[in-house]
């Protein structure tokens, strides 16, 4: 920031998520949008980009030459073996203490994929998905947007589209307009790889985004 490195590491619980810090300045972020909350920097911001969930063959099918650091230890088991699928019964109660008011409109550890582009925010439920076969086209801020489980990461995916409909083909997802999504890489009618463009997103729990985004709008109900 202006020049100058900073460090940042976990440090805190608020509404439920933790806070970035970072050394130099001891300033608190919010680590999915990036703004200083607390501190020196209050009221600056980082750039911030996606990191979608995704596996090492998804890795290698958008770049061969990827090289990848492998742990001898499962993430399963750092994570407790719990996956992000997994259903979580509660919010553990140091987390819960740091949330002042909750949103109820979906339940406390919902998971699905929030969205979030000019002002709008939209939440998109993994349950309401999988019961559109997986896909659903949708528009966002007056563009059209294709959220679909991606099979491979087993996770939900959100990018851009020019497609009206879009279906299976095995593990492949194919558009109207003629592209097809195979291992999250998209490719136009001719075979070329297409960069899919994509609004901020993130798969998460309910809580955390709607306490991030308190006017978000759900899916199932904007239909």
């Amino acid at each position: 920031m202006d020049g100058q490195l900073h460090h940042f590491q976990a440090r805190g619980l608020y509404d439920g998520l933790f806070l970035m810090w970072d050394r130099e300045s001891g300033t608190f972020w919010n680590h999915i949008t990036g703004e200083a909350l607390y501190g020196p920097l209050a009221g600056t911001k980082l750039q911030t980009d996606n990191v979608l969930h995704t596996t090492a063959e998804q890795a290698l099918a958008e770049d061969e030459k990827t090289r990848i650091a492998v742990s001898g230890q499962s993430p399963r088991r750092r994570r407790g073996g719990r996956s992000l699928l997994d259903r979580v019964p509660v919010l553990r109660g140091m987390f819960r203490s740091t949330i002042d008011e909750e949103d109820t409109r979906r339940p406390t550890m919902d998971i699905g994929l929030g969205v979030w582009n000019d002002g709008a925010a939209r939440y998109y439920p993994l349950d309401v998905v999988l019961e559109r076969d997986k896909v659903v086209i949708d528009a966002l801020a007056g563009r059209r947007l294709l959220v679909f489980v991606e099979p491979t990461a087993n996770v939900l995916w959100g990018q851009y589209t020019t497609a009206d409909s879009a279906w299976w083909d095995g593990k492949d997802l194919r558009l109207s307009s003629g592209e097809l999504i195979r291992q999250g890489v998209t490719y136009d009618s001719e075979g070329n790889r297409v960069v899919a463009e994509r609004p901020l997103q993130v798969f998460t729990r309910w809580y955390g985004f709607a306490l991030t985004f308190p006017h978000t709008e759900i899916y199932e109900n904007s239909r």
